[in-house]
C-alpha cells in the first residue's frame, strides 16, 4: 500500500489547496482592489514589532491567564510547523529516518513537550471560555471557537499518536527524547507489530487530513488571524497614536470618509480579517462598559461580515453602516450595494469617545478609532447626519471660534486682574501659552490658567498668550467627522502662529496639545509643543520652582490619566513625578491607570453629545477615583475637570478635583484666585 501514499498525498494537497483558494480567493481579490496606503517605511522597526508583538506575545501576556494559554498554543504551533513537514515527507518518501539524525534530537524533545503545552493551553482556553465565561467573549462566534479548539486538539493528539506508535513498534531511535510519546506507547503494548503500524498509518492520514481541513476552514473564520496577524503587525502604523487620523484632500476628493467597501484601504481590510474576537478591546471600552451601543469587537466583526459578504458576492463597492449586531455572518449585501443601516449602527459611531483604549489593548494592533472617525466623516460631510448638540458645537466653532457658543470677546475673562502679556506686545516671548476653549470659557477651569500664569511668572519664564486672537484648534471638529472645518481652523491657527514667529507652545489642554503637536505638522505647522505638566516638571527639576514645607497630615491624591496625554501621546510619568514631589502628598493609583485608564467620557466630541443610554461614563470613572480613598483627584485636562466635577456633585461623593497647575501653585504658596463675580465689571 506504500505506493498509494504519494498519489493520496497529492490528491489531499490539491483538494485542500483548491478549497482554500475558493474560500480565501475573494478576500485576496478584494485586498488587491482596495485603496492604496503606504506602510513600507522603517523596515527595521517593523521587524522588531514582529519580535515583540507576535513572537513575544506582548499584549496577550498582559492577561496572565488567557494570555499564557494563547502563548502556549502559539509557541507550540511554531514547532508544529516542523512536525507538519515531517509528516508530509513521511507520506511522500517513506520510510523517513529523521530519528536517526543526531541533530534531530532537540527538535524531537521540543515537539513532545510543546504538544503537551498546546493541549494545556487548549484546556485553559476552554475553561476560560466555557466555565469562567468573561464578558469580553460576548458576541463572539462561539461555534467557530469550539470547532477550532477541537481541531487543534485533534491535530496535537494525532501528532502524539504518530510518535507513540513509532516508539511502540521500536522504530523510534529518539525514544529517550520523547517522554510523552514513550508514555503513550504503552497503550499499544498488547498489539503485534503490523497492528501498531496500521494505527500509525491511521494517525498519519488523520493528522494530515485534519491539518488540511483546518487550513480550509480558517480561510473565512476568525482564526484567519493565524495567517494575517503577522502582516497586520508588520504593517502597523509607526506614527505616534495621536497622528493616526489621515487628512482628507478636501479640494480633490470625490468622496469624504468611509462609507463603502470599495473605499477601504488594504490595511483596513487586513484589520478586519485579523480580528481574533478576543474582546480585549471591548473590555476596556468606556462606551461598552456603560451600556452604550458600541463594542469595538462587534464593530470590527460587523464590518468584516459585510466585507466578506460583498467579496463573496463580487458586488460593486458597497457602503456599510448600521444594522446587525448578530453574531452570525451577514447575508448578501443589499441589491443597491449600500450597507448603510445594515452593518454598523449610526448610534454606534457616535458612542465612541476616541479614547484609544481599543487600539491600545488589541493584541494584533487593529486600528479601530481611525476607522470610526472616517465613518463619521462620511456621515457628516456626505449626509449631514450628526447629533443636534454636536451640530451646534460645530456651528459655534465656525461662527465664534469656540464650541461652547460663547462670544469670542469673552476669551480673556479668565485673566482679569493678572495683567497677562499678549503675544502681539511681546513677540520675543519664549513660550506661547495656548489656553484653549475649555479653559477660557468654563469658569470652573479658570483656576488652572491663573495658576499656570502665576507659576510661570514666579519661575521667570518668558511667555505670552494670543488673547482674543486665539481660536479653536479644530480638535472637536476633527473627532466629530467635520474634517473640512478642522482644516479651516488649522490653517487659521498655523498661519497666525507662523506669522507671529511662534516656536514653543505650552498647552494645558491635552486635546489642544495633541492637535498642535501631532496633527498640525502634516498641515505645515511644526512647533515645539509641551503639556503644562511637562514644563512644570522641568522647572521643578531646574530649581526654578520652590515648594513650601508640608503642614498638617499627609493627604492622599489619585491621578486620572487624560486619554490624549497618556494613550495618544505616551506621557504618564511627568504628572506623577510632579505629584510625588509635592510636600505632604501621597499618590495612590486607581485600579485602571496609565495605559489602562478609563476615559472621562468627554473625548471624541462627546462633551457636546448628551448621554441617553446606560450609565454616564464620567460618573463611573469618578466612582473609581473615590474607591482609592483619596480626597482629591489630580487632573491634567479641562475636559476631564468638567466631567469629574459633574460626576462628584451628581453622586454626592466627597472628592475634589484639582488641576496639576493648581496643586503646584498651592504648594508654592501663590495667590491666583479669580476675582469674585461681584467684583467683575
Amino acid at each position: 500500500m506504500i505506493w498509494l501514499r504519494l498519489p493520496a498525498l497529492l490528491a489531499l494537497l490539491l483538494l485542500s489547496g483548491y478549497l482554500f483558494q475558493r474560500r480565501l480567493g475573494p478576500l485576496l481579490s478584494s485586498l488587491r482592489r482596495a485603496q492604496p496606503e503606504s506602510r513600507r517605511d522603517h523596515p527595521g522597526a517593523r521587524l522588531w514589532g514582529l519580535a515583540v508583538f507576535v513572537l513575544g506575545q506582548r499584549r496577550l501576556l498582559r492577561w496572565p491567564f488567557s494570555g499564557l494559554a494563547h502563548a502556549l498554543i502559539f509557541w507550540g504551533f511554531l514547532v508544529l510547523n516542523l512536525e507538519i513537514l515531517e509528516a508530509v515527507l513521511e507520506a511522500a518518501v517513506p520510510p523517513l529516518d529523521l530519528e536517526q539524525q543526531g541533530w534531530w534530537g532537540p527538535v524531537a524533545f521540543a515537539q513532545d513537550l510543546l504538544a503537551v503545552a498546546v493541549l494545556t493551553g487548549l484546556a485553559v482556553a476552554a475553561a476560560n471560555r466555557y466555565l469562567l465565561r468573561p464578558r469580553r467573549f460576548l458576541g463572539s462566534h462561539q461555534r467557530d471557537a469550539t470547532l477550532i479548539l477541537l481541531l487543534i486538539a485533534l491535530v496535537m493528539l494525532t501528532q502524539l499518536g504518530l510518535y507513540a506508535t513509532q516508539v511502540a513498534a521500536g522504530a523510534d531511535q529518539l525514544v529517550n527524547l520523547r517522554p510523552v510519546s514513550a508514555a503513550l506507547a504503552h497503550l499499544f503494548s498488547g498489539l503485534d507489530r503490523p497492528q501498531i503500524w496500521a494505527w500509525h498509518e491511521f494517525f498519519l492520514w488523520a493528522h494530515l487530513s485534519l491539518i488540511a481541513g483546518f487550513g480550509v476552514y480558517l480561510a473565512q473564520s476568525k482564526h484567519l488571524h493565524i495567517l494575517t496577524s503577522v502582516p497586520n503587525v508588520l504593517f502597523r502604523s509607526l506614527e505616534p497614536a495621536g497622528s493616526h487620523l489621515r487628512p482628507l484632500d478636501i479640494e480633490h476628493s470625490e468622496q469624504f470618509g468611509l462609507s463603502a467597501v470599495g473605499q477601504l484601504t488594504w490595511k483596513q481590510e487586513l484589520d478586519l480579517a485579523t480580528c481574533t474576537e478576543c474582546g480585549r478591546c471591548q473590555s476596556h471600552c468606556p462606551a461598552f462598559n456603560t451600556g452604550k451601543p458600541l463594542s469595538p469587537k462587534l464593530l470590527i466583526q460587523d464590518l468584516r461580515d459585510g466585507w466578506y459578504a460583498s467579496a463573496r458576492a463580487e458586488a460593486p463597492p458597497a457602503s456599510f453602516w448600521a444594522g446587525s449586531t448578530e453574531t452570525e455572518p451577514l447575508s448578501a449585501p443589499p441589491a443597491d450595494g449600500r450597507l448603510l443601516d445594515w452593518s454598523v449602527l449610526e448610534e454606534t459611531l457616535w458612542s465612541c469617545t476616541t479614547c484609544g483604549a481599543c487600539v491600545e489593548e488589541c493584541p494584533v494592533l487593529i486600528e479601530h478609532v481611525p476607522t470610526i472617525v472616517e465613518m463619521r466623516r462620511s456621515l457628516v460631510l456626505e449626509e449631514s447626519r450628526i447629533p443636534p448638540q454636536a451640530r451646534s458645537a460645530l456651528e459655534s466653532i465656525e461662527q465664534r471660534g469656540n464650541p461652547f457658543g460663547s462670544p469670542a470677546e469673552g476669551r480673556m475673562r479668565w485673566a482679569e486682574g493678572l495683567d497677562v502679556p499678549l503675544l502681539r506686545d511681546h513677540p520675543d516671548a519664549e513660550y506661547l501659552y495656548w489656553v484653549g476653549c475649555a479653559t477660557a470659557f468654563d469658569e470652573a477651569n479658570w483656576p488652572t490658567a491663573r495658576a499656570l500664569v502665576s507659576i510661570l511668572r514666579e519661575a521667570g519664564v518668558s511667555f505670552a498668550v494670543l488673547g482674543q486672537e486665539e481660536t479653536c484648534t479644530g480638535d472637536p471638529a476633527r473627532r466629530l467627522g467635520n474634517e473640512y472645518l478642522f482644516q479651516l481652523q488649522a490653517a487659521q491657527v498655523v498661519g497666525r502662529l507662523q506669522g507671529q514667529g511662534v516656536r514653543k507652545v505650552v498647552a494645558s489642554c491635552p486635546h489642544c496639545f495633541n492637535t498642535l503637536r501631532r496633527e498640525y505638522p502634516e498641515l505645515g505647522g511644526a512647533f515645539e509643543v509641551v503639556h503644562h505638566s511637562q514644563l512644570l516638571l522641568e522647572l521643578l527639576e531646574q530649581g526654578r520652582i520652590r515648594l513650601r514645607e508640608a503642614e498638617g497630615e499627609e493627604r492622599l491624591l489619585t491621578y486620572h490619566d487624560p486619554c490624549y496625554l497618556g494613550r495618544w501621546n505616551g506621557e504618564y510619568e511627568a504628572p506623577r513625578r510632579l505629584l510625588r514631589a509635592l510636600p505632604g502628598v501621597r499618590l495612590v493609583e486607581m485600579k485602571r491607570h496609565r495605559n489602562e485608564a478609563m476615559c472621562c467620557g468627554a473625548g471624541g466630541g462627546r462633551l457636546w453629545i448628551e448621554e441617553t443610554r446606560g450609565q454616564r461614563v464620567n460618573r463611573v470613572r469618578v466612582q473609581q477615583a473615590a474607591e482609592t480613598g483619596a480626597g482629591t483627584a489630580a487632573l491634567g485636562c479641562p475636559f476631564c475637570a468638567t466631567m469629574f466635577q459633574e460626576g462628584a456633585a451628581s453622586q454626592q461623593l466627597p472628592l475634589q478635583s484639582r488641576d496639576l497647575a493648581v496643586l503646584v501653585a498651592e504648594a508654592m504658596g501663590l495667590s491666583f484666585a479669580p476675582p469674585t463675580a461681584a467684583a467683575r465689571p
